[in-house]
């Protein structure tokens, strides 16, 4: 009898909602492998329960800042080993194949180390035979040559690279220019997935807006002046929210993360009395909002709900990754760059005008990433199936 493959998905989580359908699709896609188990790194928005209902291994690693043990702890005698395995652990070395599903979590904005740590454990897979795959996601940029020695390290021995937009095709390409045949440029892969009502949807009344917040917009971490856009913020989303009850719409907000969204949603109901859902299972998230029928969103994965579904949205943006996911579905005119009170109606006008003639389009456009979908995972699998046979 053959050893199962395992298969590690990295940069996934429970907490965010975008992380955990990223997960739930990377499940998806693996599903037609004849024999697999999956592999999680513990993390404190991956906790062991819900790791466990997966009947996920454990991953033993350990990195801190500019320490990463992970490497050495994969050298630890097989007897060792072993033992660990009885309780559900196992080490880089037991990893047949890692899926990196971070989503945007490779550029100037984390810190270096991070992007070292990953090109040196791509290439001890490499060395391996093992398949390193980034799943779709945005890169950049790397305007430092200790960026760029790293990014160039992970292209050169990655198995494939799926990047999600040209802006990040751009900035692989100041790294290795011309880029190698593993680089391939594929759409957001959650476009597929099937929402699933379930009982956490309450029950609301028809018609409604659904708006997603996003506490990153307002973070220290993501922007040196994100504190000073706090009120503007609230208030554009607020005013949002009156004029679409005016129009005669119930507008809900949807926390698509966690305690952080919260507050935010809480500082816009003040403005503007709204509802609020907050729902754990990422496809019944899905679900609800594929309900809506219009979204105004600041979550990257809360408009690919809403656009994969055929609901129009609204995005309001703080990287390059949304006006490339709008355009993806024809949309780029509702990304809304600058966002205020004024150029957020003046986007609810104008989407609403062009309803009619926006609904085909977005039928037609996310039929044709679901396809696209599929042909990245076709292209993904020959790479799998050599490592079974290992």
């Amino acid at each position: 009898m053959s050893k199962p493959l395992l298969v590690e998905i990295k940069g996934v989580q429970f907490r965010n909602k975008g992380a955990y359908l990223m997960l739930l699709a990377c499940l998806d896609g693996l599903k037609s492998l004849p024999d697999y188990q999956l592999v999680l790194s513990p993390g404190p928005n991956l906790p062991y329960p819900e790791r466990a209902r997966l009947g996920a291994w454990q991953k033993l690693a350990f990195r801190r800042k500019g320490i990463d043990l992970t490497g050495l702890i994969a050298r630890l005698p097989a007897a060792v080993q072993r033992l660990f395995q009885r309780y559900g652990m196992v080490t880089e070395r037991d990893v047949d194949i890692v899926l990196e599903a971070s989503g945007f979590a490779y550029g100037d904005q984390w810190p270096l180390q991070f992007l070292q740590n990953t090109a040196k454990e791509v290439k001890r897979f490499a060395a391996a035979g093992k398949p390193f795959i980034f799943m779709p996601q945005a890169f950049g940029p790397f305007a430092s040559e200790q960026s760029k020695t790293a990014m160039r390290d992970i292209i050169e021995h990655a198995r494939l690279i799926f990047v999600r937009d040209p802006v990040s095709l751009s900035h692989l390409q100041s790294c290795v220019n011309p880029l190698p045949a593993n680089v391939v440029l594929t759409p957001d892969f959650t476009v597929g997935l099937t929402p699933q009502a379930n009982h956490e949807i309450p029950d609301i009344v028809k018609p409604y807006a659904a708006l997603i917040p996003n506490s990153k917009v307002v973070s220290k971490y993501n922007h040196a002046d994100a504190e000073a856009m706090r009120a503007s913020y609230v208030s554009a989303f607020a005013a949002a929210a009156d004029k679409l009850t005016v129009l005669g719409y119930q507008v809900i907000l949807v926390n698509h993360e966690g305690r952080e969204d919260a507050e935010l949603c809480a500082e816009i109901a003040k403005l503007s009395p709204c509802g609020l859902v907050q729902i754990e299972d990422p496809l019944a998230v899905k679900a609800f909002i594929g309900g809506a029928e219009l979204v105004i969103s600041s979550r990257f994965h809360g408009a690919v709900n809403a656009l994969s579904q055929g609901v129009p949205c609204i995005a309001t943006s703080w990287s390059h990754k949304y006006h490339a996911m709008m355009s993806d579905f024809a949309m780029a005119d509702f990304c809304v760059e600058e966002l205020t009170a004024d150029s957020l109606c003046l986007a609810i006008d104008l989407l609403l005008a062009s309803k009619a003639d926006i609904l085909p389009q977005l039928a037609e456009r996310a039929a044709q990433l679901k396809e696209r979908n599929q042909q990245m995972w076709q292209q993904l699998h020959q790479h799998l199936t050599p490592a079974k046979q290992r």
